[in-house]
C-alpha cells in the first residue's frame, strides 16, 4: 500500500480486495477510471473531515503513477541513522522532530544525495551508508502551486560525537536520542516521518 501525506492526512492506495478486507472501518473510494483522480485529490484537500482517505484500485502501481502525475514532483534523501549504541540522529526544526533529509541537486545519484544532507544538516563527517529503507511521500503548496514531495530513505552510521546543527536551514538542534526515548521525540513530528522509523522496526 502506498501513502501520500498531506501534514497528518493521508491518500492510500492499494488493490481492491485486499484493501476492502483490511480497512473496511475507514472512508474508501472505489476508483473506476483515472480520470476520477483530480476530483478525488480536490475532494480530500478540501474536505478536512477525512484524515484517511483509501483508494480501492485494479493496479496499484499504475494508480499511483498517474495520481503523480498530477503534482510538481521533488525528490529528495534523507537517513535514519544510527550510532554504535543504537541511538537515533533527529533534528528540531519549525517545532517538529525530524529525520535529515533535503533536495537532490542536478545530476546527484539521490544516495549521495542522502549522504551529503545528512552531513550539512547535522555538521557531522564520518557517516557511512546503509541498505536503501523506504520512500515516503508528502504534498504541500509553494508558490501556490501542488507539489509532491519523494523521499528516499536510507540506513547510516555515524559515530561522531560533535553534532553542529544547520542553522541557515533553520534547525535549532541536533541529537542522538535513545531508542526509548523515541516515542516522546514522535509525538512530535511528521506522519511521514513516523512511516520510516515503522518500517525500521523502531515503531509500532
Amino acid at each position: 500500500m502506498k501513502k501520500v501525506f498531506f501534514n497528518d492526512r493521508f491518500i492510500a492506495f492499494g488493490c481492491d480486495n485486499k484493501i476492502c478486507e483490511t480497512q473496511a472501518e475507514y472512508n474508501i473510494y472505489e476508483l473506476d477510471t483515472f480520470a476520477e483522480l483530480p476530483y478525488l485529490l480536490n475532494k480530500f484537500l478540501y474536505n478536512c473531515t477525512e484524515n484517511e482517505l483509501y483508494v480501492a484500485c485494479k493496479n496499484e502501481d499504475e494508480t499511483f503513477v498517474a495520481f503523480c502525475d498530477l503534482f510538481d514532483m521533488i525528490f529528495a534523501g534523507g537517513g535514519l541513522v544510527r550510532n554504535s549504541s543504537g541511538d537515533v540522529l533527529m533534528i528540531y526544526r519549525y517545532e517538529h522532530w525530524d529525520l535529515p533529509k533535503g533536495k537532490q541537486e542536478a545530476g546527484e545519484n539521490i544516495a549521495c544525495t542522502a549522504i551529503r544532507e545528512v552531513k550539512e544538516e547535522c555538521g557531522i563527517k564520518d557517516v557511512t551508508s546503509g541498505n536503501f529503507l523506504t520512500e515516503t511521500y508528502h504534498c504541500y503548496f509553494m508558490d501556490g502551486k501542488l507539489m509532491m514531495k519523494r523521499n528516499f530513505w536510507y540506513e547510516m552510521f555515524c559515530n561522531d560525537k560533535i553534532l553542529i546543527p544547520q542553522t541557515a536551514e533553520n534547525i535549532e538542534k541536533a541529537e542522538f536520542v535513545p531508542v526509548d526515548k523515541l516515542p516522546e521525540r514522535l509525538n512530535y513530528t511528521y506522519a511521514s516521518i513516523r512511516e520510516v522509523f515503522i518500517k525500521a522496526g523502531l515503531l509500532k
